[in-house]
């Protein structure tokens, strides 16, 4: 019988994302150690210039449901490579910006091509209502992990006390 878990079977969407990205892409090629994950940052950071919107640490954290200790230190990683850059911010000296470097603008060109070419491969032979439905299955999954963090968040939280 076929196991029908879908944490393993979203790993697995995962780690084959992944691998079509990396093997395909041709922004890897251009700087070496870019991640999949700083390449979905990188398209992240691109719209919002588009947008001419500022975004923050706290955006990301939001944005990609990571911890603040992680994106502190995806942060860092970024600058050291030249991707982004933290501008401190006049109104509140905590805060401090995420720009994109003339390097990665290029590199978000590139990527936008290979964001075109994964949505198609996932895409493929989906009707339009068959993507909201999947879409909003997708929704309710996070709403639903979401609720159990809470109420394991909550149970060690009483069993503190």
């Amino acid at each position: 019988m076929e196991n029908r878990c879908i944490g393993r079977r979203l790993r697995q969407l995962n780690n084959s994302v992944r691998r079509f990205i990396d093997r395909g892409s041709k922004y890897k090629r251009e700087i070496d150690n870019l991640t999949c994950s700083n390449g979905w940052i990188i398209g992240y950071l691109c719209h919002a210039e588009e947008e001419d919107r500022d975004v923050y640490q706290r955006d990301l954290e939001e944005e990609f449901g990571i911890t603040r200790s992680t994106a502190s230190k995806v942060m860092i990683l970024l600058e050291k490579k030249g991707i982004i850059t933290r501008e401190p911010v006049l109104r509140d000296a905590r805060l401090k910006r995420i720009a994109l470097t003339d390097r990665s603008r290029e590199l978000g060109k590139l990527m936008e091509e290979d964001a075109h070419r994964l949505e198609a491969a996932l895409t493929e032979g989906f009707t339009g209502q068959e993507l909201e439905v999947l879409f909003s299955y997708f929704d309710r999954l996070q709403a639903n992990i979401e609720r159990a963090q809470e109420r394991a968040e909550d149970q060690t939280k009483e069993c503190g006390k």
